[in-house]
């Protein structure tokens, strides 16, 4: 997106710069909360509020997911894929594609990171529309299913549609409690700046109050997600950026660097952090030292910023202002008929932003982000219509 375009937009729409956003205190951005670790039992619920439509916009990849479950490492070694992999699709990878498609027992459903995030986000709300997606697809029928999919799953979706590529795809072979993504973009790769100019998109854009953007966007479309967050940082808006994958890091890293400043929540896990650090020769693979200088990166506005680092066993750790440190255990999940871990982290931010936006307290956010991660283990995919219906009571 163009200077030119965004000073369009915002003229077209001055309640972009002008109207007051609702400010979020600094409690909301995580102050005032105990640094000492929370169980799962002692916090009572709090209120929850009514959430107006299009609150949260998310900016992503739709994919349609191709998941596969494998005994041993025969298919990962074919293809030079390593046990959790997540990659974009090469030429080689083509052949990947068709012997999936060929195999028994495949499940497809709707996917990619964010579009994940963001129906686990309705799931748990459960009113429908309170969040935005947008991505590029096909001119197609898998375009189609995956839209419908979405809409009945209550998300609103606005994306650009492409007639020069196909709907992408995501190959997801899953193997023991690992899983390995290797994505073939298609018309996503083809998201361009001028997805703003559609008068139904800028006023998305002004109605939302929360951004969230994920890595492997941010590496089809560097120059939206920056000036999306720019407009964040200026009308006292929350930006939200997830890592995403390691490559992410090491191919992108003056763009991710360049973003930070306008980044109100980093989130990555441990693997990404440690690349991060890596990418910027701050020689440190201490997970503590890497959060708390992530957290304390050059920010454009007052918000205290926070960084989140998850991890599928070890505690998810939280980095606040004043060398806070929150560490949230998380449970022993016991293996059942179906693991597929596959999308555990696209439903943590989903139950977490759930709960953030309506400025729920942290550790709140963090125990229904931790709490639907395992709910998606039990289902192959991230299929919103095998979950249960969500109740805080599970919380």
């Amino acid at each position: 997106m163009s200077w030119r375009i965004l000073s369009k937009s915002l003229k077209t729409f001055p309640s972009l710069i002008r109207a007051p956003i609702t400010r979020f205190s600094p409690a909301f951005l995580g102050q005032g909360f105990r640094t000492s670790p929370r169980s799962f039992s002692n916090c009572q619920k709090p209120a929850t509020m009514e959430l107006p439509e299009g609150i949260l916009m998310g900016f992503g990849n739709p994919l349609l997911d191709i998941t596969c479950t494998v005994e041993d490492n025969v298919m990962l070694e074919k293809y030079g894929l390593d046990a959790n992999a997540a990659i974009v699709a090469e030429e080689k990878h083509d052949v990947l594609f068709d012997e999936l498609m060929n195999m028994e027992n495949v499940i497809y459903s709707a996917g990619g990171a964010c579009q994940n995030s963001m129906r686990i986000f309705q799931w748990i709300v459960q009113t429908p529309f309170r969040a935005v997606f947008s991505g590029a697809v096909g001119k197609d029928k898998l375009g189609d299913r995956i839209e419908k999919r979405a809409r009945a799953d209550g998300l609103l979706t606005l994306y650009q549609m492409k007639e020069e590529l196909p709907t992408g795809s995501c190959a997801v072979i899953i193997n023991g409690p690992n899983r390995s993504l290797v994505a073939n973009l298609g018309a996503a790769s083809l998201f361009t700046e001028d997805w703003i100019d559609d008068e139904e998109n800028t006023c998305a854009l002004e109605r939302a109050k929360f951004f969230y953007f994920t890595g492997f966007f941010l590496a089809v479309c560097a120059n939206v997600v920056e000036q999306v967050a720019i407009m964040c940082s200026e009308s006292n808006r929350i930006a939200i950026l997830n890592f995403s994958a390691v490559f992410v890091l090491q191919m992108h890293k003056d763009t991710v660097t360049e973003l930070i400043q306008y980044v109100d929540i980093i989130i990555c896990n441990k693997e990404e952090a440690v690349a991060f650090a890596d990418s910027h020769d701050w020689k440190t693979k201490n997970i503590f030292e890497i959060g708390s200088r992530l957290q304390k990166m050059p920010k454009a506005n007052v918000h205290p910023r926070i960084v989140m680092i998850t991890d599928a066993v070890c505690p998810v750790l939280v980095f606040q202002d004043n060398d806070r440190v929150l560490e949230y255990p998380v449970p022993k999940v016991t293996r059942g008929p179906v693991f597929d871990t596959n999308g555990c982290g696209d439903a943590f931010v989903g139950g977490f932003l759930a709960m953030f936006v309506q400025r729920m307290p942290l550790d709140y956010c963090i125990r229904t982000g931790i709490f639907a991660s395992q709910q998606v283990l039990n289902v192959v995919g991230v299929q919103i219509e095998k979950l249960p219906k969500f109740s805080e009571k599970c919380i």
